[in-house]
């Protein structure tokens, strides 16, 4: 019985080690929101409410946001390309979308200098995780590439000295 119960743990263990998706409360959001999955989104932002559930959470935003785009466009994107899809996102997502600002911050991710500062925190969040779920859906990603990109994104984060909750 022991032994059923050793190997039981080792190969949970290894399920556990060889999970290649996100495991902070923000990667699990953010995982929710590309896959459309809100139940999977409601339970980890339920989750982040809690003390020390929102640390750091928004180094994996920005992250996987600047990983999205790259993986989208190649530096030196013509303008036009850009703004194409960003015409393409608030078709989808709505009016409320700030073309300019969402243009701004996806040069600024490719490396151009472009202004930003008067974008409120809230704004760039919004544009940010929709530039992301937009990404998602132009470039067809399963759920391995969501996660294999948020993944890499907690990476980016966690080496840059940032300890983002997990769940």
């Amino acid at each position: 019985m022991a032994v059923k119960a050793v190997r039981k743990r080792r190969r949970a263990g290894a399920v556990r080690e060889s999970h290649s998706g996100p495991v902070t409360l923000m990667g699990q959001i953010l995982r929710g929101l590309a896959l459309r999955r809100p139940e999977e989104r409601e339970r980890a932002r339920l989750k982040m409410h809690e003390p020390g559930g929102s640390a750091d959470s928004v180094p994996v935003i920005d992250a996987a946001f600047e990983l999205a785009v790259r993986r989208r466009f190649a530096p030196g994107t013509d303008l036009r390309e850009i703004a194409s899809f960003v015409a393409d996102v608030r078709v989808g997502f709505g009016p409320t979308i700030d073309v300019l600002a969402m243009e701004a911050l996806i040069r600024r991710a490719l490396g151009e200098e472009t202004h930003i500062d008067d974008l409120d925190a809230k704004t760039v969040i919004e544009l940010k995780c929709a530039t992301l779920v937009a990404v998602h859906d132009v470039l067809s990603w399963s759920d391995a590439d969501i996660d294999q990109l948020l993944a890499e994104a907690e990476a980016l984060v966690r080496a840059k000295g940032f300890s983002p909750a997990v769940g």
